[in-house]
């Protein structure tokens, strides 16, 4: 088996965790092409965006974040003429804090389901379909402070 695009889409796997984790919103169209459908349940907060309103759907969410940790599992691939599906399972970690200075975690875990096309000599995803239904806690979006950027460490730090 050829293993380039494994290896190429368990790179956009980690690119998309990094998107998250440190708000790099920058990096999306190395993970999503530009009209890719994008549908997300996630313990009730159900959404669905293109890939070039990824970035501004994302960072509504997160922004109600001070730290998050997306750990996604090696991707299980199979071609599909010039497609390839890849599903890889997720846990994430979010962790907010409250105006009154507590903390909230709220954790999840899913799987991605997702159709790759190569575009430009790099494999992006066109199709997305995300389950995260098993979740500890509550999201809270209320008495929360927002962090738009991220806040734990600075970019100079991380690279």
């Amino acid at each position: 088996m050829n293993l380039e695009p494994l290896n190429a889409i368990t790179h956009n796997y980690a690119i998309y965790a990094r998107v998250c984790d440190e708000k790099r919103y920058d990096l999306i169209p190395r993970v999503f092409a530009p009209a890719a459908v994008l549908a997300y349940a996630v313990a009730g907060h159900d959404f669905t965006c293109r890939g070039e309103q990824a970035a501004q759907a994302f960072a509504n969410f997160l922004e109600c974040c001070y730290w998050t940790q997306h750990l996604i599992a090696p991707p299980m691939i199979e071609s599909a003429g010039a497609q390839i599906r890849a599903t890889a399972r997720v846990t994430a970690t979010h962790l907010q804090r409250r105006t009154d200075g507590s903390t909230n975690r709220w954790l999840v875990r899913g799987s991605y389901h997702d159709t790759f096309e190569q575009r430009g000599g790099e494999w992006v995803i066109v199709r997305r379909d995300c389950f995260c239904l098993d979740a500890e806690g509550d999201f809270e979006s209320e008495g929360i402070e927002r962090f738009p950027t991220i806040a734990w460490a600075g970019r100079e730090v991380l690279g």
